[in-house]
């Protein structure tokens, strides 16, 4: 480093600020804040419709994927109506039925017996809910105990035709809590005990927790469904439940009402309780519809109002199918949907008679829909790598696992490798892959072409599998086509080499309304802000603003030029921060579907701009887009350091301040902060899903170890060289005034 003499003043100042009027600079900055603000409403709407969506490719979620079912009330029914009403269930094209059981002292197991053995025999997946005494108004039992035990035995009876018990319903109202205050504490210590029993007599079952009824209510009768959620987390009942259960009524809007606020209720809403989840670790958890539909009642209807408003017939049918499709490619997380109802098995003049689908226009239009789905296309979510699946057609010797997926086969001599043709509906895929201490690779296509998302050999586009460090064993979600057209793709992968390392876990489908032209729009202004901007500020810093102008700049001109760089560093804090809290989310997702070429372009524009840029702000403004950059992804920050090794010469360094510093030094630097800082925020700060912090400590990797190590030592040597070159200069100045 050398230190630079200050330029005297340019005498193009006082020609330009004859050109550069304050109305020109004021003109330019209105500009520049016009395209920030169109930029930041397209970016507001984009997270608006793709609120719910996963941030990245899906990842495996045990008993997740939406399928439909309905919820039936034939524990009183007879032999007869029970085999009719399952078999027209069955024949709709309904996969699941959810029945009510009531805790009684005197529990009839013959009604049970009836209900599961002919559920079983139709093929449906039958859902028990375990809930309370009616006759109690569902009061919490004194002795949670008596209820594990009924709940025990039921388990041991019928655990080997079932596998999934519901715990309670509602217990967030105080309708269904024997009209008491409504206590999740309470609550969960009956869940806890109930599904300690559980699986102590079924070591295979799944609990469900009670599904959480809607409501805007804070308390003490009736709790919003979030907050009583968030206390049984906080009551540490969260290992208890292996699902989570909600109520999605659509109330009177239809299943496109995106709005997702607490006082509102609608099909949405749901959404709420998966952004709860995730924010306490429970995002490897599905949710359940416990109930769900939208009510439609005879325009003769003299009963008694319904509560979940009003819709026609058309409308409930309609919407029923929406509602379902829009599940199935926006919310990988959901799970079995069930309807409410089949049939109520209510008082006639019971509302619940309102959401009846049976022998309605609801039941023909839903029976359409379901049996004209595509079993050989998979939708958004994780496919587990599996034989039995239509979607997945193999070729060779393949191997299959439900835990480990699928293994590749040493083909023989003249002999073709292993491949896998997986046909899917999205616009993002990626491979689920085993990385240890072995290669393997995975030639990939889509739609014939080389998948856009991997590096191309001789032989393709290929996914490389190995570990970064020998030691590790890990299975990791790798993405290998992206930007596609919303719809239906064939992906062929064939396999080289990894015979009997079980490589191939599975399948990520992902879908991003996201265009190409989106994309373009928000970078072009976002681009054209920051060019009005600085545009803008260099006019204002030229014209001629008078006397108030004159003292501004005096004062400002005063200062060194370390004072000058804290005033521009804090508003560029402040502009960063707001910008990136406001937007940080969606740019930091554009940037990674711009692929390892446009990630590395950009960065490299980005510091190009920064060392030919004669102007203090402009270049001041690329650095920290540099160091944004580099956080993101701080292997390009190594590339940029590896890239400057040659260039260490006086003619390139870069004068700051009052010093000059060369390429390698200011990036090294650079890197080495936006390194320690991505570490930090992703090892310290909380984490919400499709949150910054929680992208990187998913990514965070051991080559990003390295990386934060090699900057680390560079910037270590670069500081001593500098400290060598300080000591070596004060013994010279000690010698020559000695010799003076």
């Amino acid at each position: 480093m050398a230190t630079e003499q200050a330029d005297p003043a340019s005498p193009a100042q006082e020609t330009g600020s004859r050109f550069w009027r304050p109305a020109t600079s004021l003109i330019l900055l209105l500009l520049g804040a016009l395209a920030f603000i169109i930029a930041g409403a397209l970016l507001y709407r984009q997270a608006y419709v793709t609120r719910g969506f996963p941030p990245q490719l899906p990842e495996p979620i045990p008993h997740a994927g939406p399928l439909l079912g309905v919820n039936i009330y034939l524990q009183g029914a007879g032999v007869e109506e029970i085999e009719t009403s399952l078999a027209q269930i069955r024949s709709t094209g309904i996969a699941a039925v959810k029945q009510p059981f009531y805790y009684k002292e005197q529990f009839d197991w013959q009604a049970a017996d009836r209900l599961v053995e002919t559920a079983v025999g139709q093929g449906l997946i039958f859902v028990a809910l375990l809930d309370g005494d009616p006759d109690s108004q569902f009061a919490p039992p004194i002795d949670p105990a008596r209820f594990a035990t009924w709940a025990a035995e039921f388990a041991a009876r019928y655990g080997d035709r079932l596998q999934y018990y519901i715990i309670w319903d509602e217990p967030n109202l105080s309708g269904h809590w024997g009209g008491q205050v409504v206590n999740a504490n309470e609550y969960g210590a009956l869940l806890s005990a109930t599904a300690n029993a559980i699986r102590a007599a079924d070591s295979d079952a799944v609990i469900v927790a009670a599904p959480l009824a809607p409501t805007e209510e804070t308390g003490p009768w009736n709790l919003d469904e979030v907050l009583y959620l968030q206390e049984l987390f906080e009551a540490g009942a969260g290992e208890a439940f292996d699902v989570v259960a909600a109520k999605p009524y659509g109330f009177s809007t239809g299943p496109d009402d995106r709005r997702v606020q607490r006082n509102i209720l609608n099909f949405s809403r749901v959404i709420r309780l998966r952004e709860l989840m995730t924010k306490h670790g429970a995002q490897d958890k599905a949710i359940w519809a416990g109930n769900w539909g939208w009510n439609s009642l005879p325009a003769a209807w003299t009963g008694t109002p319904s509560i979940w408003g009003q819709v026609s017939e058309q409308e409930q049918a309609d919407w029923i199918v929406a509602g379902l499709e829009r599940a199935r490619h926006e919310w990988p997380w959901m799970g079995i949907m069930f309807l409410e109802n089949w049939q109520p098995g209510a008082e006639a003049n019971d509302p619940r008679w309102g959401f009846s689908i049976a022998g309605r226009t609801a039941e023909e239009t839903i029976s359409g829909y379901l049996h004209n789905i595509n079993p050989t296309v998979a939708y958004p979510g994780f496919h587990l790598a599996r034989e039995d699946d239509p979607a997945q057609v193999y070729e060779g010797g393949w191997r299959f696992s439900p835990q480990y997926g699928a293994d590749i086969s040493q083909p023989t001599a003249g002999q073709p490798p292993d491949s896998v043709t997986f046909t899917f509906w999205g616009t993002d895929a990626g491979l689920r892959v085993r990385r240890a201490n072995f290669r393997a690779r995975l030639y990939v296509t889509v739609d014939g072409q080389p998948a856009n998302a991997l590096p191309q050999d001789e032989n393709g586009a290929t996914l490389v599998l190995t570990s970064p460090d020998p030691t590790e064993d890990y299975i990791v979600t790798e993405p290998v086509a992206r930007n596609l057209e919303p719809g239906e793709h064939t992906m062929r992968v064939v396999a080289a080499r990894g015979w009997d390392q079980w490589a191939l876990n599975g399948f990520s489908v992902g879908y991003d309304p996201l265009d190409k032209q989106y994309q373009t729009w928000v970078a072009a202004l976002l681009a054209l802000g920051i060019l009005f901007l600085s545009l803008g500020i260099y006019a204002a810093w030229l014209a001629d603003w008078g006397s108030t102008g004159t003292r501004i700049g005096s004062a400002y001109t005063s200062l060194s030029d370390l004072g000058q760089l804290a005033i521009a560093a804090l508003v560029a804090l402040i502009v960063s921060l707001t910008g990136w809290l406001t937007w940080g989310e969606q740019v930091a997702g554009m940037y990674r579907r711009l692929g390892d070429g446009g990630q590395l372009a950009l960065t490299a524009a980005a510091a190009s701009i920064f060392y030919v840029t004669p102007a203090f702000l402009i270049y001041f403004i690329a650095l920290a887009v540099l160091f944004a950059l580099i956080y993101l992804r701080p292997a390009w920050g190594l590339a940029l350091v590896a890239f400057t090794f040659p260039f260490y010469v006086p003619q390139l360094t870069k004068p700051i301040i009052a010093y000059r510093f060369s390429p390698v030094e200011v990036f090294m630097l650079v890197t080495f902060a936006a390194s320690a800082l991505r570490w930090f925020t992703g090892r310290f700060l909380p984490q919400r899903q499709g949150s910054i912090a929680s992208a990187i400590k998913r990514s965070w990797h051991f080559a990003d170890t390295a990386v934060l190590l090699f900057t680390i030592v560079a910037s270590l040597s670069l500081l001593a060289g500098g400290l060598v070159a300080l000591i070596a200069a004060w013994l010279l100045l000690r010698y020559d005034r000695r010799e003076g």
